[in-house]
């Protein structure tokens, strides 16, 4: 199945080499979790501070994603 994956601010070095603007399809098998998805692009779950699937808020990393879906995350954000 494919999914879009879309991330954010430090996390887009993570993305395969040529995506364009933060954003990637990426084929996974049925089946696949948030987690899973992370954990294939070397991405701690501490650094996944706001989950997305599909616009909906989601921070369980054991949901399991639907051909389709737009898995969007972002960074723990810092300032003042």
């Amino acid at each position: 199945m494919k999914i879009e994956l879309r991330l954010f601010a430090n996390l887009r070095k993570q993305l395969p080499l040529g995506s364009p603007r933060g954003r990637c399809e990426l084929e996974v098998p049925d089946g696949t979790t948030i987690g899973e998805v992370l954990a294939r692009l070397t991405i701690p779950q501490a650094s996944a501070h706001l989950i997305l699937v599909n616009g909906d808020h989601d921070r369980d990393f054991d949901r399991t994603l639907r051909d389709g879906d737009v898995l969007s995350v972002f960074p723990p954000v810092a300032g003042g």
